[in-house]
C-alpha cells in the first residue's frame, strides 16, 4: 500500500452556499476552488484535516458560533472530538499526541 494522505474528498450537500460558509466562515479553511463545473457548481476548501495544538479552545469558539460539537475525548492518540456540517457530515478534531511517531 502506498497511500500517503488525502488529496480531497467529495461530500454531498444539499445547500452549496450554506455549506461554503461553514467550511470558509466558521471553520476558517481557505477557498481553494470556486467555479461552474461540467455538473454544477464545485468549491474546493483545505485544509483536508482538522488538528489543533488546544481542542478546548476550539471546542469553545465551536459552540460560540453556536456548532454542535461533543467533549474533548482523550485516546492514545491524543484528544479528539467530533462535529458535523449542515448536512450531517462528520469530522474529527485532533489535538494529537506523540503516540505513533516514528522513529521513536
Amino acid at each position: 500500500m502506498n497511500i500517503e494522505r488525502v488529496q480531497f474528498l467529495t461530500v454531498p450537500v444539499t445547500d452549496q452556499a450554506k455549506v461554503r460558509d461553514f467550511y470558509v466562515g466558521k471553520l476558517g479553511f481557505d477557498l481553494l476552488v470556486d467555479v461552474s463545473g461540467p455538473h454544477g457548481p464545485f468549491f474546493m476548501v483545505g485544509p483536508c484535516r482538522l488538528s489543533t495544538a488546544d481542542v478546548d479552545a476550539d471546542i469553545a469558539e465551536l459552540r460560540a458560533q453556536g456548532i454542535g460539537v461533543g467533549d474533548a475525548e482523550k485516546m492514545p492518540w491524543g484528544r479528539v472530538t467530533s462535529l458535523k456540517d449542515p448536512d450531517g457530515n462528520a469530522m474529527g478534531l485532533l489535538d494529537p499526541s506523540g503516540y505513533g511517531n516514528w522513529p521513536r
